[in-house]
């Protein structure tokens, strides 16, 4: 059991060589996407082991934007290209493992081939289905001299507000869930081997105008097919019609409204991260957060870890 790392940074490079340590053993490859806006030689200050590599197709990032997609795709083919893993993870520069490389090991190779991944179907009056129904220009906006900035937002500003919506893509229903997923390797090939057909091109052209497409791209082809039944909760909330996401994914996340969004985890979190049965979190700030990762490097290493099964989840047999 081996698993790829899918790591999408643009600052923090002293927590990211961090991140990448704390995970380092003989099971894992580390796959690093950092942002073109970004200057990569900070990062090259710190130390990485020979299993990080750092690709050179990379994307400007604009936040909301169709340019996260490109990126995780990017990433995705290098993985491919690599053809050394049995699960993907994808990890920003601001997560942190929470749990020993031994339980989160053994926690795969006891739940593979299981996806996780949250979801829930973004029809009807769900949360932030405007994303797909509405025309955004986030990357264009985000790339723009700063001159035609404010009549670029306008534009948008309107268009988001126009009293039409856009007709989804025929015969697939949409699904959106968090940017932070695990997935077993025969779903990355369907994701990245649809992509490459007809049907593919079409419909990353229609989610270039999609806002926060990273959150629907991905989870949409997956639970439209054949692997869907492989995620975790599937059969409980594929159909049903949660107006939110259901807790599918590995991350513990702190969306308290009094706090950042999310919050910047510190000593007041650990409780918490311990009684937790996610494998990681974010978000750390490598300043605010040093205590509290400074705890949770001596607990990883010291605490005798039992992996222990969630309870929803499902034994399945291999992916043939």
């Amino acid at each position: 059991m081996k698993i790829a790392y899918l790591i999408l940074a643009h600052n923090q490079p002293a927590h990211l060589s961090r991140l990448v340590k704390s995970l380092d053993n003989k099971n894992a490859e580390f796959i690093i996407h950092i942002d073109a806006k970004a200057n990569i030689t900070d990062f090259f200050r710190y130390e990485f082991p020979e299993n990080a590599h750092f690709i050179e197709d990379r994307v400007e990032v604009n936040h909301g934007g169709f340019s996260l997609v490109r990126a995780m795709i990017n990433l995705m083919n290098n993985a491919i290209k690599m053809d050394d893993f049995d699960y993907c993870q994808t990890l920003s520069g601001w997560d942190y493992p929470i749990k020993s490389n031994e339980f989160i090991y053994d926690y795969l190779y006891k739940h593979y081939p299981m996806n996780f991944l949250n979801f829930y179907r973004l029809t009807g009056h769900a949360d932030f289905v405007e994303n797909i129904q509405k025309f955004y220009f986030t990357d264009t906006i985000g790339s723009a001299p700063r001159l035609f900035t404010k009549p670029l937002k306008v534009l948008q500003f309107f268009l988001k507000n126009c009293p039409f919506n856009r007709t989804f893509l025929s015969g697939i229903t949409p699904f959106r869930g968090s940017t932070w997923f695990c997935l077993n390797k025969a779903t990355l090939y369907y994701i990245t081997d649809y992509l490459n057909t007809r049907k593919g091109k079409n419909y990353t052209k229609y989610f270039k105008a999609v806002q926060c497409a990273d959150e629907i791209f991905f989870h949409t082809i997956v639970l439209n097919s054949p692997f869907a039944e492989y995620c975790r909760f599937y059969s409980r909330d594929a159909h049903s019609h949660l107006r939110n996401e259901n807790h599918a994914y590995l991350h513990y996340i702190d969306w308290d409204q009094s706090r950042e969004n999310p919050a910047i985890l510190d000593l007041r979190d650990l409780p918490l991260l311990q009684q937790s049965p996610a494998l990681y979190a974010r978000k750390f700030h490598e300043k605010k957060s040093s205590q509290l990762l400074n705890v949770i490097d001596h607990q990883r290493t010291t605490n005798n870890e039992e992996p222990i099964s969630h309870q929803f989840a499902m034994r399945l047999s291999p992916v043939k």
